[in-house]
């Protein structure tokens, strides 16, 4: 049975929208504007070239959010390559990824850190290191788990989902689940696989 994402990441998602002043709307095309999100919950969004925590303790002494590496004392500096690193400097947060993937994978690791900066502030210390961000599959971390959800659920609303095969469905008489993906790849920037995956979870779309 297809799994629905769960009520606290749609909560999480729908207060956000809120916040943001950005509705779900079915007929409107595009992918969603994932910068108007991170300006909402007051988090800056930065790509670096090879992400790892020694290239982030880099960024964060010479942009001055921090007066010297002292400050980081708690951030273990190394080059192992990261995915993602969501950090803390009071109430303002500064999401990484690494600007080596390509623009779909950025955007849903940008989206799965802002779903840390959303609904684990509380639960982390002033930093969370990703050293892989899967946009398909369920991580056994529960917090990770919670963050692809919510990357998912942003920037592949349900409500466009089901439109845009109802729209298939309309013209063709069926809904080839291969063709919705490449159109909702295309449409919102989000990778081939992440949209498959989400279409099995709604169970839309025929095989």
């Amino acid at each position: 049975m297809p799994t629905r994402t769960s009520d606290a990441v749609c909560e999480a998602v729908s207060a956000l929208r809120q916040r943001a002043g950005i509705p779900v709307i079915p007929d409107r095309r595009g992918p969603v504007p994932l910068d108007r999100f991170f300006q909402a919950e007051n988090v800056t969004h930065v790509a670096i070239q090879n992400l790892s925590t020694a290239a982030v303790v880099d960024y964060l002494v010479a942009e001055r959010y921090v007066s010297g590496p002292h400050v980081l004392s708690d951030i273990e500096a190394t080059a192992d390559p990261l995915e993602g690193f969501l950090f803390w400097v009071g109430d303002d947060g500064l999401a990484f990824i690494t600007e080596a993937d390509i623009l779909p994978r950025r955007r849903f690791s940008a989206a799965h850190e802002l779903g840390h900066a959303v609904m684990h502030r509380s639960r982390m210390n002033r930093f969370r290191a990703d050293a892989k961000i899967a946009d398909t599959g369920e991580p056994i971390d529960p917090m990770e788990a919670e963050a692809n959800r919510f990357a998912a659920e942003l920037l592949m609303p349900e409500e466009v989902v089901r439109v845009r095969a109802d729209d298939l469905t309309r013209v063709h008489g069926c809904c080839p689940r291969g063709v919705l993906v490449y159109r909702l790849a295309s449409e919102l920037l989000v990778s081939r696989e992440a949209v498959r995956y989400r279409l099995e979870n709604l169970g839309v779309g025929d095989e």
